[in-house]
C-alpha cells in the first residue's frame, strides 16, 4: 500500500516549497520511486522539482469529455484515460510528477472525473509514497485522487488569523469526508522561532496537533528568488535541517 501525505494551506504559506521538501527527504531516504501530484492549479510544484510541465490532467479531461464513451478502434475510454495519464507522467530523478490543472470548459465531467479517479487509484498502487500539494479547501484530494491519506499537513503561516485559517482547512477536510489517519499542523516562516501568545491560544482552542515550526529562512527566499528546484538547497540550511526533523518525529519513513 502507498504511504500517502498530502499537503495544504492558504496561498503563500510555503506548502509547495514544503511539498518539495518532502519529496527531497523521500528520495534522500530511498523511498523511491516517489509520486508527486501538484493538485493545486496556482501552485508551481513542477518548478520547486525543477521540472517542466507539458500535459496536465485537467487538459486530459477536456479533451476526453468530448470523446464518444463507446470503445474507438477496439480502445476502450478508460484504457484511453490510461494510456493518457501515463502520457502526462513526468519523470524525475527518484520521483515522478502528475500535474492536475483543472478544466478549463464549461459542462459535466462526473463520468471523465470517476474514470480519472479510477485510474489515479490503480496508478499509485506503483508508488511507495504519494505527494499531494493541495489546494486550500482539499476538493482535488476528494474529486481527483484516492480520497485518502495517511497524513496530512496544513502548512500556515505564524500570524492567529493564519492559525484559523488552518483550522478551517482541518474542518474542510471532514466536511468533504476524506479518509485522513492523521492531521498535523506545521508553523512556516517563523521570525526568531518565537510563536505569538495569541498564536498558541488559537491553536489551543481548535485542538490543532502542532507538529513542528520552520524558521523563516533566507537561503529558501534565495532559491525562489533565482528559481532554483529545492534540491538545490544546501543541508545546512535552516529551514532544510527543520523541516527534515519534523518529517523524522512524524516516522513517514
Amino acid at each position: 500500500m502507498s504511504f500517502v501525505i498530502a499537503i495544504a494551506g492558504k496561498g503563500g504559506t510555503g506548502k509547495t516549497t514544503f511539498s518539495g521538501l518532502i519529496v527531497n527527504y523521500l528520495i534522500k531516504k530511498g523511498k523511491t520511486p516517489i509520486l508527486a501530484i501538484d493538485a493545486d492549479p496556482s501552485s508551481n510544484l513542477n518548478e520547486a522539482l525543477g521540472e517542466k510541465i507539458n500535459l496536465t490532467i485537467g487538459e486530459l479531461t477536456e479533451a476526453l469529455a468530448t470523446i464518444d464513451a463507446s470503445a474507438q478502434g477496439g480502445v476502450s475510454k478508460i484504457e484511453q484515460m490510461e494510456y493518457k495519464i501515463n502520457s502526462a507522467i513526468i519523470e524525475g530523478k527518484g520521483f515522478d510528477l502528475l500535474a492536475m490543472g483543472r478544466p478549463e470548459g464549461p459542462g459535466c465531467y462526473c463520468h471523465v472525473n470517476h474514470l480519472l479517479k479510477s485510474t489515479i487509484t490503480k496508478l499509485t498502487k506503483s508508488y511507495p509514497y504519494i505527494v499531494v500539494d493541495n489546494e486550500a479547501g482539499m476538493e482535488h484530494l476528494s474529486r481527483r485522487t484516492t480520497g485518502k491519506a495517511d497524513l496530512l499537513l496544513i502548512i500556515s503561516d505564524p500570524s492567529p488569523r493564519g492559525i484559523e485559517a488552518a483550522a478551517r482547512i482541518k474542518e474542510v477536510s471532514k466536511e468533504v469526508k476524506l479518509d485522513i489517519k492523521t492531521i498535523k499542523l506545521v508553523i512556516n516562516r517563523v521570525m526568531n522561532d518565537k510563536l505569538y501568545p495569541e498564536s498558541l491560544r488559537v491553536i489551543e482552542k481548535y485542538g490543532l496537533e502542532l507538529a513542528g515550526t520552520v524558521p523563516l529562512d533566507e537561503a529558501i527566499m534565495n532559491l525562489d528568488g533565482e528559481k532554483k528546484p529545492i534540491f538545490e538547497l544546501p543541508p545546512e540550511s535552516i529551514a532544510y535541517q527543520r523541516v527534515f526533523n519534523i518529517l523524522d518525529s512524524l516516522k513517514i519513513t
